[in-house]
């Protein structure tokens, strides 16, 4: 991307736009003016012919009319009276036409102008570009500041989504202006905006945060029909100062915004090495990372017909330096809000085709479950590199189609906010015969219609209805419901957390195929990797 302009050239596009608008404005109004113009001249025709007639009748013939022009008159009048008001509702539903046409074509120049280095590129491609600048620069200090519309959602919910595109438009715009001539900039979410500013020091960089931050909240914005103000939060990142690369920067700056934010509107916070809290989090999952410490534990998945384990899901672990296993539940929100969860998922990724291979070699052709976060499906990317390698492995290369073993798990939350999305970026392992599981399904936002459409394979039945049909005559019901829709169209049904016997029956009973939960086996890591903390621990 390429720098727009330079700080001297500030606002002069914008002022450059207002300038013009009263003209265009004007433009517009010409058809709606004269409209009414000749509205207005019929009502008075028809105003002056009423008074002749009248003071024609009252004085009587010839006083000051005869009747015969009174008529011939009055006919006339009439006539260009209804041509008149024809014209002006003509002329004023033209104006407002053209008007509209005008607003319209204003909001595509709008987009069109953009500067180049706003252009909407993927968040992938410019991690991948900020990466070369990195490694071009040779660990040469730089700073990242992500920038974040405050109470976007309310904004959208109160002023409509096109407003809101428009005011997105304008403050891309005035960050772009605002920010010095070699940062680079994109847009990083759905309301946020990420900066990468090489050559400053932290605290230079924490002054220009600050700066922009108020120049946004100093303007008002067009948008459509009317104007708009709104502030931002920023949280800042500087390498080598307080991140250890650039995946950490933004691990950090992501920290920082979030604690801005927790503390009003329009703050800035600098992220701070070995800080407590989400920030020190994100640098332990950081650093289980750099160390291969992040390894799945595999929990059986057991046919419940015939109690035979017919597969397992690998389930994310981090060992801690001293030995101690860190659940998911302790760390995988924090990974998602400081966007490390793909990196989980693709070292979750490789360790179990690792597994796959090893055991496809003896015979063992169990699926593998994997369950993957909302962040994987923006790394179209490292899907398509993960169906390159399963096809290009000499013993797993045969097992596509209906015999591959892996199953890719998607909440139902997730999935449900884009299926169309969601679709396109798993088609790389579907094409290969990777298969589609949904998971925590009848959680709340159940819909049966995506159903139809998506290569669904296998229902995970939520937890918590399972548990709430030991007492529950509708849960059971439910229950039923989910297995007669998933026979029919050919989708196997699987129930979670099963911890003792008496849920591993209700899910039999009511048609459930397979259970996965501690009453058949807790999540445990390869043998290998135990044996090598029990050697650290002794």
């Amino acid at each position: 991307m390429t720098q727009s302009g330079k700080r001297a050239e500030r606002g002069g596009a914008d002022v450059a736009g207002h300038a013009q608008l009263p003209a265009k404005a004007l433009h517009a109004m010409t058809p709606a003016r004269f409209g009414t113009a000749c509205v207005l001249a019929g009502m008075g025709f028809a105003l002056l012919a009423r008074l002749g007639m009248g003071l024609s009748g009252t004085q009587g013939p010839g006083t000051f009319l005869s009747p015969f022009l009174v008529g011939w008159f009055g006919a006339k009048i009439g006539f260009w009276r209804a041509a008149a008001i024809q014209g002006g509702v003509v002329l004023m539903g033209a104006a407002i036409a053209i008007g509209q046409w005008r607003a319209t074509r204003r909001r595509k120049s709008a987009a069109s102008a953009e500067p180049p280095r706003m252009l909407q590129a993927p968040r992938a491609t410019f991690l991948r570009t900020l990466e070369r600048i990195v490694a071009a620069h040779n660990e040469r200090p730089y700073n990242l500041i992500l920038f974040d519309i405050d109470g976007f959602r309310i904004l959208n919910d109160r002023h409509g989504p096109e407003a809101c595109d428009d005011l997105l438009i304008c403050v891309k715009r005035q960050l772009a202006t605002a920010l010095p001539e070699n940062a680079r900039l994109a847009r990083f979410g759905s309301d946020e905006f990420l900066a990468f500013i090489p050559g400053m020091t932290c605290d230079e960089a924490l002054s220009l945060a600050h700066e922009v931050v108020e120049s946004v909240a100093g303007r008002r914005f067009d948008v459509g029909t009317g104007t708009l103000r709104t502030t931002m939060s920023a949280g800042l990142a500087a390498f080598p100062e307080s991140a250890h690369n650039l995946r950490d920067a933004i691990s950090q700056a992501t920290s920082a915004l979030q604690e801005a934010k927790s503390g009003g509107r329009g703050a800035v916070v600098a992220a701070q090495h070995n800080k407590n809290g989400l920030c020190r989090l994100g640098a332990e999952v950081e650093s289980a990372l750099g160390e291969h410490r992040v390894h799945p534990a595999y929990q059986p998945i057991i046919d419940l017909r015939t109690g035979r384990p017919v597969a397992e899901e690998g389930l994310a672990r981090i060992v801690l330096p001293g030995g101690e296993i860190l659940g998911a539940d302790a760390f995988m929100n924090a990974a998602t809000d400081l966007r490390l969860a793909s990196r989980i998922d693709e070292r979750l990724i490789e360790q179990t085709l690792d597994r796959c291979r090893e055991q496809a070699r003896r015979g063992d052709r169990r699926l593998r479950f994997i369950n993957v976060s909302a962040a994987l499906l923006q790394e179209r990317d490292l899907l398509q590199q993960i169906a390159f390698t399963f096809t290009g492995c000499d013993i797993l290369g045969d097992l596509t189609g209906s015999r591959n073993p892996l199953v890719v798990e998607i909440t139902e939350r997730e999935l449900l906010r884009d299926p169309a999305a969601a679709l396109h970026a798993l088609q790389p392992l579907l094409d290969i015969g990777v298969r589609l599981a949904i998971d925590d399904f009848g959680s709340g936002y159940s819909s049966f219609l995506y159903l139809t459409s998506l290569p669904v394979s296998f229902l995970k039945v939520e937890m918590a209805l399972l548990k709430t049909a030991r007492a529950s005559e509708r849960a059971r019901s439910i229950l039923k419901g989910i297995k007669a829709i998933a026979q029919d169209l050919n989708i196997l049904t699987i129930a979670e957390g099963i911890e003792d016997e008496e849920l591993a029956n209700i899910a039999r009973d009511h048609g459930i195929d397979w259970g996965q939960g501690f009453y058949f086996g807790r999540p445990a890591l390869e043998p290998a990797i135990s044996v090598d903390i029990s050697e650290k621990i002794a």
